[in-house]
């Protein structure tokens, strides 16, 4: 019995330690470049659209490039479209693919 608890306890406990704290308005993960995702991106659309997506640096910049020419998103300096890409990127990666066999 007393063996259940402490997993049951142990369990909690490394979730709430992995658990990323997340954005009360947008839902996104807080972290560095947040600020500059939700002042381009989350003016349009909400952040859900960013967490369904995942990709690394290259996905996320043409992301970027296609809400550019094709929604008409304004010029991003290079420094903030850096620290977008490196969020995006760290927080928002590929998503693996999951089946019902797993």
């Amino acid at each position: 019995m007393y063996k259940k608890i402490a997993l049951l306890l142990g369990l909690v406990w490394m979730t709430g330690v992995n658990a990323a704290e997340t954005d009360s308005t947008t839902g996104l993960i807080i972290d560095e470049g947040l600020g500059d995702v939700k002042e381009n991106c989350t003016v349009c659309h909400t952040g859900r659209f960013v967490v369904v997506n995942g990709g690394d640096k290259e996905f996320w910049k043409k992301k970027i490039y296609i809400m550019q020419n094709a929604y008409g998103l304004w010029k991003i300096d290079k420094e903030k479209e850096e620290r977008m890409l490196n969020y995006l990127a760290k927080n928002y990666p590929k998503k693996e693919k999951v089946s019902i066999d797993k």
